[in-house]
C-alpha cells in the first residue's frame, strides 16, 4: 500500500484504519473528529493543517466537556501536539494516523476516561482527610492510589487513630452506567482488610454499595444516600398513618402525667365544693342561719369559678404546647418523607457516582472513630479496636466476675439509628424507651426523631410499655413494704 500524497488521501487512509472514529467535517484546511468507547465516554477533535503541511506538524485542538475537563484536555493535547510534531520531521501524509492511535489507545486503555475529574477530586480529599489534628498525629496517612489504568482499578485506604478500612474500587467500562464486567456495578466495592468489627463493616460497605446502585438508577447523591440506609423503619412506624397526617397524634410525657394528676385533684375538689352540706351553719338554738348559709354558697361558687378559669388556662396552654410540639414533630421527620414518596417510573439516567462513593467511605469509616454519643457525649468506639471486637463476641463465663464484665460491654456497643448517628446501646434504650417519647436526635445539625428497628416506632406503643413498667415497679415496692 502506497503512502499518501495529499490530504485528502491521508484521510482516506485514517477513515480505513480506525472505522469507529467518526469525521464529523473534513477539509483542507482542518478535520473534525469524534470517538465514543461509550454513550458517556466520547472525545471531539479537531485537527488544523497548518501551511506547509506535513513538514510544519497538525495543530490538535481538543474539546472540553463534561468528558473530559480541563486538565485531561491539556495532557492529551501536550502529547498529540508533540506526536505530531516528531512525525512532522518525516515530512509525510500521516500525522492523522499516528495522532488518531493515540487518542484510540488512550480512551481504550483507560477506564478513567470518564470519571477523570471525579478522580482528581477523590485524590484532594483524602490527601485533606490527612491533616492533622490533637488526636490524629500519630495516625497513619489514607491513601488513594492508581492499581490499574487498563481495568479502572483503584486502591483506598483510610485510618483514623489505630482503625483501618482497605478496599478497591473497580471502574466499569461502561461507567456511570453498568455492564456484566463488574457484575452490575459502576463502581464496584471490594473490601480488602479492616479491624471494625464485622457488623459495622458490613453495614458501612451495604450502605456504600447500595448508593451505587441508586446513583445508577438515576437518584441524586442525596436521595441515594437518604434511600440507602441500611437500618430500616420499624415496623409500627406511624410516618405514613392517617393519624399522624391528620395531627391526631398525642404523646406521654412526664408533664402529661403531672397535669392528669392535677386535673384529678381539681375535679376532686369541684366535686366536694358542690356536694358541701349547705346546712352545715347552724346556730346555737337549732335553726338555720340564712345569712352565712348564703355567704358559704357564693364562697364556694367564686372558689369554683376560680378553680375553673385557671384550669382551663391551664389546658389551653397545655394545648398550644402539645401543638407546637406536633409541629416540630413534622420538621423533624421531614427528612424521611422522601422515602415514602417516591414516584413510580421516572428516568434512568446513570449518575456520576465515584466521587460521592469515595466521599461516604472518608466521612463515615474515619468520621465514626471519633463520634460522640449524643446522650452522654462520649466516645461511642473506644479507643482500641480489640476492646471493640469483643463486645460482639460471645463467649461462655465462668464467673460472676466475668458475667457481670461482659454485660457492661454489651451496653455500649455502638448503635447506628435511623436519623444516621451512632449511641451506645445502653443510652439509646433509654432515650427512645423513657419519657418524653419523640424526642429529636440531640446530635448537631441532625434534630431528626431517633427510630431503631430494635425499639417501637410509635408513641403510643412506647407510652404503653412505659405505663407498664411503671405500674411493676409500684406492685414491687407494695410487696416491699409487706416484707
Amino acid at each position: 500500500m502506497s503512502n499518501p500524497s495529499s490530504i485528502s488521501e491521508e484521510i482516506s487512509e485514517a477513515k480505513n484504519l480506525f472505522p469507529s472514529v467518526r469525521v464529523i467535517t473534513a477539509t483542507h484546511s482542518f478535520l473534525i473528529a469524534t470517538y465514543e468507547r461509550s454513550p458517556y465516554t466520547r472525545m471531539k477533535m479537531t485537527l488544523t493543517f497548518p501551511e506547509g503541511y506535513p513538514s510544519h506538524s497538525l495543530i490538535v485542538n481538543i474539546d472540553q466537556d463534561a468528558v473530559v475537563p480541563p486538565g485531561l484536555k491539556k495532557k492529551l493535547e501536550k502529547e498529540m501536539n508533540s506526536l505530531a510534531s516528531q512525525k512532522a520531521e518525516r515530512a509525510q501524509f500521516d500525522q492523522i494516523r499516528y495522532v488518531w492511535e493515540h487518542m484510540v489507545s488512550f480512551i481504550d486503555g483507560n477506564l478513567f476516561v470518564p470519571c477523570w475529574k471525579e478522580l482528581k477530586k477523590c485524590v484532594d480529599l483524602v490527601q485533606n482527610s490527612n491533616a492533622p489534628t490533637k488526636t490524629t498525629a500519630n495516625t497513619k496517612q489514607s491513601t488513594l492510589s492508581i492499581v490499574s489504568e487498563s481495568k479502572g482499578k483503584i486502591r483506598l485506604t483510610l485510618h483514623n487513630e489505630a482503625y483501618y478500612y482497605k478496599c478497591t474500587i473497580t471502574i466499569d467500562p461502561a461507567y456511570p452506567d453498568y455492564s456484566a464486567a463488574t457484575g452490575g456495578k459502576s463502581c464496584l466495592l471490594q473490601v480488602q482488610s479492616t479491624n471494625f468489627p464485622s457488623p459495622i463493616e458490613t453495614m458501612l460497605t451495604t450502605q456504600a454499595q447500595e448508593i451505587v446502585r441508586r446513583m445508577q438508577e438515576g437518584l441524586s447523591s442525596e436521595r441515594a444516600l437518604n434511600m440507602s440506609n441500611p437500618i430500616k423503619v420499624p415496623k409500627d412506624f406511624h410516618l405514613n398513618t392517617a393519624e399522624f397526617k391528620e395531627g391526631n397524634m398525642s404523646r406521654l410525657t412526664n408533664e402529661t402525667i403531672q397535669n392528669i394528676k392535677h386535673d384529678t385533684e381539681a375535679l376532686k375538689r369541684v366535686s366536694d365544693l358542690h356536694n358541701k352540706e349547705a346546712s352545715a351553719v347552724r346556730a346555737p338554738g337549732g335553726y338555720v342561719n340564712k345569712k352565712a348559709l348564703a355567704k358559704e354558697r357564693k364562697d364556694a361558687r367564686r372558689t369554683i369559678h376560680k378553680i375553673t378559669e385557671a384550669e382551663r388556662a391551664a389546658d389551653l396552654k397545655a394545648e398550644e404546647k402539645e401543638r407546637e410540639w406536633k409541629l416540630e414533630e413534622k420538621k423533624r421527620l421531614v427528612g424521611y418523607y422522601d422515602l415514602y414518596d417516591v414516584p413510580a417510573g421516572g428516568t434512568i439516567v446513570p449518575q456520576p457516582s465515584l466521587f460521592v462513593l469515595v466521599t461516604f467511605l472518608v466521612d463515615r469509616v474515619k468520621g465514626l472513630v471519633l463520634q460522640q454519643c449524643p446522650c452522654c457525649e462520649k466516645r461511642v468506639l473506644p479507643v482500641n479496636p480489640d476492646e471493640l471486637n469483643s463486645m460482639y463476641v460471645s463467649s461462655s463465663m465462668s464467673t460472676n466476675k466475668d458475667k457481670q464484665a461482659s454485660k457492661l460491654k454489651k451496653k455500649m456497643i455502638p448503635m447506628h439509628t435511623y436519623c444516621g448517628c451512632w449511641y451506645h446501646k445502653s443510652c439509646l434504650h433509654t432515650f427512645i424507651t423513657e419519657p418524653p417519647f419523640g424526642l429529636e436526635c440531640p446530635t448537631i445539625n441532625c434534630g431528626k426523631r431517633v427510630f431503631h428497628p430494635h425499639w417501637p416506632g410509635d408513641i403510643k406503643q412506647m407510652e404503653r410499655d412505659w405505663a407498664a413498667r411503671q405500674a411493676r415497679m409500684r406492685e414491687v415496692e407494695d410487696a416491699m413494704m409487706f416484707l
